[in-house]
């Protein structure tokens, strides 16, 4: 992936010329907005605190994914039943998926919001990250059929196969025989599912599918396993100042979120 490149912005002015002026143009991404700086962006099923348990065993996701829908299988409908893997992210339960947004000031606002500890001092900052399209493919066909399938692992990398859409997306050495692909050289995998909980001026929910792995663990006396994860490298980064200010003319100006 190419160097990311980074701008400042203090009102939304300047984040809109911005926008316009995008190497690859406003289209050319993929929207992630967050109230704080990140090393790196991961799905919840794969953040510290739950990725302890795939840690322990790799069984937990689709257990928990299975429990959860059997539970709850007398309030699922027609989307529930399609969608299982959008019904159990919205619902709060950890899976594989990072929400995204095809508008820039959507993840504008997400950059500003609150934080949870009510702190706020001048020296903080939003972020607004921009992943470049180029550098993903949308498997949506291949995630609604693979959840379909009653061993389904909830994970492409184990339950795709021999299914020759997944080879194409896998680098000519893959292609050769390896299963268990380099997740490095594996594009960003999209996922769109249509709102339901939520209202929108979008379409489809918009996710990142983050591929993973779990190995035998050999340097880890802690853990059985390792996680080998998709790491994701923006193409773009704004760090977003005067976020109170920004996300009060963003409800009053452009009506979003009230």
């Amino acid at each position: 992936m190419n160097d990311a490149v980074c701008y400042e912005v203090k009102s939304i002015e300047d984040y809109i010329a911005m926008i316009e002026e995008l190497p690859n143009g406003q289209e050319g991404y993929y929207y992630r907005g967050e109230n704080r700086r990140y090393a790196t962006q991961s799905s919840s099923l794969l953040r510290s605190g739950i990725a302890r348990l795939l840690r322990d065993n790799p069984e937990y996701y689709v257990d928990a994914v299975n429990d959860y829908v059997r539970d709850m299988a007398d309030q699922a409908g027609e989307w529930e039943r399609e969608h299982v893997l959008a019904w159990c992210h919205h619902e709060g339960l950890p899976t594989n998926l990072l929400e995204l947004t095809a508008s820039p000031l959507r993840a504008l606002y997400f950059a500003c919001l609150s934080r949870t500890d009510h702190s706020e001092e001048p020296s903080q900052a939003g972020y607004v990250y921009g992943f470049a399209r180029e550098n993903t493919a949308d498997v949506t066909e291949l995630i609604l059929e693979n959840v379909e399938m009653k061993t389904s692992r909830y994970n492409l990398i184990e339950d795709m196969g021999d299914d020759p859409r997944w080879i194409n997306l896998l680098s000519d050495h893959d292609k050769k025989g390896f299963h268990k692909p380099d997740l490095a050289q594996m594009p960003y995998l999209i996922y769109q599912a249509p709102y339901k909980y939520r209202g929108s001026d979008e379409p489809n929910g918009l996710y990142f599918y983050q591929l993973f792995q779990t190995v035998p663990s050999s340097c880890s006396p802690e853990f059985s396993f390792e996680i080998m994860q998709q790491q994701y490298t923006p193409a773009l980064i704004v760090k977003v100042l005067n976020q109170t200010e920004i996300r009060e003319q963003l409800h009053h100006r452009l009506g979003l979120y009230k």
